[in-house]
């Protein structure tokens, strides 16, 4: 669904007044549904956005929770349309098993001797370290059972503590966790997840993006960022930053 620019501003403030009510916070959110991405949607966000993330806005339109996503240009800057994309929650038709590969390469070594006899005979098992996600399939599971079962004791605590001011406005969202490897058809879903901050201490919500295939709507695979080499396991990107707490970059939410 596409909301006219003023009709977001509306569903922005109307999330901020819901953020300081637990009650309507409880009545509004429901832990089990997630966000669907179909195809058009996929397309449109590719179509409007020239950066390598996203913003997405939290609100509330019609009495639902929405996400609200604003494209950014090549410099980071939100783009100004007279519309914009938005995703209610829905439910999750039905099961979904989360699938990871691993590439694991076995190197087989026989060493001869200067008079040709064979000495020793091993292999070496390379595990894929570079580029290792911190974000896993079974971590992301968890993370996403943890919000369905964790989710309104975090909402409360944070009322109690905050009256909801430290609750998430905007999240900024990779572009790659809309990307898909095997380039087939199918809709993506976002999952809201609980994730501890090493940084924060404390458990922050996110967004885990999963693909679905076109013909095996069961199966779906985490999207990440694909990071180039590096020495040491890094994955800065794969994963949405909710803004509060994780804020600075705030000075580029401008639109609303």
């Amino acid at each position: 669904m596409l909301l006219k620019r003023e009709e977001c501003k509306q569903a922005i403030l109307k999330w901020e007044k819901t953020k300081t009510d637990f009650e309507k916070i409880r009545a509004l959110i429901d832990a089990t549904k997630v966000f669907r991405f179909d195809e058009s949607d996929q397309s449109w966000i590719r179509e409007h956005n020239k950066n390598h993330s996203f913003h997405v806005y939290a609100g509330v339109h019609n009495d639902h929770f929405v996400l609200i996503i604003v494209p950014l240009t090549k410099k980071g800057k939100e783009k100004a349309l007279e519309k914009y994309l938005t995703k209610t929650l829905t439910a999750l038709k039905k099961d979904i098993t989360l699938v990871e590969t691993e590439v694991v390469t076995t190197v087989t070594k026989t060493k001869l001797s200067a008079d040709l006899a064979v000495t020793k005979f091993w292999k070496e098992v390379n595990l894929p370290v570079h580029n290792e996600p911190t974000i896993t399939e079974k971590a992301s599971a968890y993370d996403i059972e943890k919000w369905k079962n964790e989710s309104l004791n975090w909402f409360f605590y944070e009322y109690s503590t905050s009256r909801g001011r430290n609750i998430f406005r905007t999240f900024t969202v990779p572009l790659s966790d809309l990307d898909r490897d095997d380039n087939k058809k199918g809709d993506v879903i976002a999952f809201f997840g609980l994730k501890l901050s090493p940084i924060y201490q404390k458990q922050i919500p996110i967004l885990i993006f999963v693909s679905q295939s076109e013909k095996d709507s069961g199966t779906g695979e985490i999207l990440r960022a694909k990071l180039g080499f590096s020495a040491a396991p890094t994955n800065s990107q794969d994963w949405s930053q909710p803004c509060p707490p994780l804020c600075k970059d705030k000075s580029g939410f401008t639109l609303f």
